[in-house]
């Protein structure tokens, strides 16, 4: 069954409450909301039973029987959905965002690393950037281990390591001479070309090579799968998450820090955004970490470089802060852009 829309009053004193919470970390007393409550009078008894249909519709909990309530997860989705868009005014302006970067500032790495701590410094949150990097990936030798039953090991030399463990199917009833046919074929096609490069070949493919077509097709989509797990992660302020009182717990430390200490998991989360601008998940149920809120958001660095930036920290986040300062970055990055091309 479908719930219902909340009411106008509901919705202010849930947004009263989560951004209290968000300022103190402390319960939220129907004291508090009356105190805050500027749009005519409302009584006490009034907004205490509105706090106890929001915790009934799953939108608040109770720690104790006596204490005030605090927001869940729910309620941190509907605060991010109706957040003005009025700028915060602590996060300063494109041009005080851009006077971090050194205007004779060239390389990418250079950007990436400046905008971690950036983003870390003025939110007070841990920040992680991925950078997609498949286009510097250059194929050096492809070698095809036969493992019977027409299957073949695939490993692929790049500049960078190796791309190995995947295996594919082989064309039936062929003799043995196909396999080292096959690998020559590969190389003579594949090496010392980008992985970009290789990809677009997959419709350039010439009529006489028709009987390696499917083998071609096949390690075109090893490369595919190992550009789209392929990055460079780069994470600042790491301390900063012990400073929330949300992990003040060991179990809850423990949980985000494993996350952060894995390059596979960092780049799958801040990166499995499709193509939102700007990309908010609370907690687990959103593809996101227990207890954490992610804020990411896609930068184009030059035309070949798509950076994936934005921070993890306590659902109890300054949600408007973040995506402001992540809006600001996207126009200063721009700025520098433009500096370089008119240079």
């Amino acid at each position: 069954m479908k719930e219902k829309p909340l009411s106008a009053r509901k919705k202010k004193i849930l947004t009263l409450l989560v951004a209290r919470y968000i300022a103190t970390a402390q319960p939220v007393s129907s004291g508090d909301i009356k105190a805050m409550w500027t749009d005519g009078d409302i009584s006490s008894a009034t907004i205490r039973a509105e706090l106890s249909t929001l915790e009934d519709m799953g939108y608040l909990s109770q720690p104790h029987v006596s204490a005030g309530r605090v927001p869940s997860s729910k309620a941190y989705r509907l605060y991010v959905e109706t957040l003005p868009a009025v700028a915060d005014k602590s996060v300063g302006s494109i041009a005080d965002i851009r006077s971090y970067f050194d205007n004779k500032m060239g390389a990418v790495e250079d950007v990436v690393r400046t905008t971690a701590h950036i983003i870390s410094d003025v939110t007070n949150y841990t920040s992680v950037i991925v950078v997609k990097n498949i286009c510097d990936v250059i194929v050096k030798g492809i070698k095809l281990v036969d493992l019977g039953d027409d299957s073949a090991l695939v490993v692929i030399v790049t500049d960078s390591g190796l791309i190995k463990d995947n295996v594919i199917e082989l064309p039936k009833g062929m003799g043995s001479g196909y396999l080292d046919a096959a690998c020559t074929m590969l190389n003579n096609i594949f090496a010392g070309k980008t992985i970009d490069q290789i990809k677009a070949s997959r419709d350039n493919l010439d009529a006489e090579l028709s009987e390696f077509k499917g083998i071609l097709n096949d390690i075109i989509e090893v490369i595919e799968r190992f550009s789209q797990s392929s990055a460079d992660v780069y994470v600042h302020g790491t301390a900063k998450l012990l400073e929330h009182p949300e992990y003040a717990e060991t179990d809850n430390a423990k949980n985000v820090l494993q996350v952060i200490d894995s390059k596979t998991q960092l780049t799958e989360i801040m990166t499995n955004d499709g193509e939102v601008e700007i990309s908010v998940r609370i907690g687990k149920d959103e593809d996101g970490i227990d207890n954490c809120s992610i804020i990411s958001a896609r930068y184009k660095i030059g035309t070949e470089k798509e950076v994936h930036a934005g921070v993890i920290g306590p659902e109890r986040m300054d949600y408007n802060k973040v995506i402001q300062v992540l809006k600001h970055l996207d126009e200063a990055i721009k700025s520098i852009d433009n500096d370089k091309k008119e240079d």
